[in-house]
């Protein structure tokens, strides 16, 4: 009778202890996936940062290539201005100037009709209509050929100004490049902090289910060390004489049985309870 209560007892024990055994595999394989997911996410933010400091470094290498172009875009400006103001001046004196030679030919063309006029009205002779009306004719003629072009100007300052132009528009171009590339570099670091702060959400959660697995790992396996102890002692009192039996019953074998009952209620046991059990067994 004793015996086969030990034998149900056993079996009992032994299917606990399986139980707790497979939990704990399975526990201890999601530890393994969640620190593989975990250092998986480690190494990606790693290279993140590294990228972002490169980043950083073409940013800040740009920016201050953006601050030289423009003083040597400044002075391009200046030198443009002061061509350009040359050119004008040029073509203001030239104007000028022959405007002090020669009337405009709308003025002459008035003093014509006046003349006409009063030659019309006989009062004026024919021979000095004809001696005033030759010397406009003439001041007209003058008049057309000193006209001055809207291109009148030296060649030499339209060609400085020319260059003068293309030289700013270059050094303009050269520093919208250089800040393209900075704030392309700028943006790219904060795609990458974005980045860098979602993943570091994930290997917080990650870091939290390998904690949160190796907790319930560790209590299915100290489980499944009672149990094993729980089998030895079994084996051990099967191996041993009825008398042996009702003796072990009668004094130490009492708290491991008390053991045993709390491993197949199903509750955790501590250091303390595993202390015990060993002092007994």
């Amino acid at each position: 009778m004793m015996k086969s209560l030990i034998k149900d007892r056993k079996s009992l024990v032994e299917k606990k202890t399986h139980s707790s055994r497979e939990e704990r595999n399975q526990q201890n394989d999601e530890v393994k996936r969640w620190v593989e997911t975990r250092k998986g996410i480690q190494d990606t933010l790693r290279k993140l940062m590294d990228e972002m400091d490169r980043q950083q470094e073409i940013r800040e290498a740009e920016n201050q290539k953006v601050r030289d172009l423009k003083v040597i875009r400044q002075d391009k400006t200046k030198i443009m201005q002061a061509v350009r103001a040359e050119l004008f001046a040029n073509l203001d004196n030239n104007r000028a100037s022959e405007r002090k030679k020669t009337r405009g030919i709308k003025s002459i063309k008035q003093e014509m009709d006046k003349l006409e006029q009063r030659y019309m009205m006989n009062s004026i002779t024919e021979k000095k209509f004809q001696e005033a009306r030759k010397k406009l004719i003439q001041e007209m003629k003058e008049a057309k050929e000193s006209k001055v072009p809207q291109n009148d100007a030296p060649s030499e300052i339209r060609n400085r100004l020319k260059m003068a132009e293309s030289e700013q528009e270059e050094a303009h171009a050269a520093v919208d490049a250089a800040a393209l590339v900075a704030q392309s570099a700028h943006d790219l670091m904060h795609e990458i902090r974005k980045e860098v702060s979602r993943l570091r959400d994930e290997h917080s959660d990650a870091h939290r289910k390998v904690e949160k697995f190796r907790r319930i790992a560790d209590k299915h396996h100290r489980k499944f060390l009672v149990g094993m102890r729980c089998i030895q002692s079994i084996d051990g009192i099967q191996n041993s004489s009825i008398d042996e039996v009702e003796s072990e019953e009668q004094s130490s074998s009492v708290e491991a049985r008390d053991l045993m009952d709390l491993l197949m209620s199903g509750e955790s046991l501590g250091v303390d309870d595993l202390m015990a059990f060993q002092r007994n067994n």
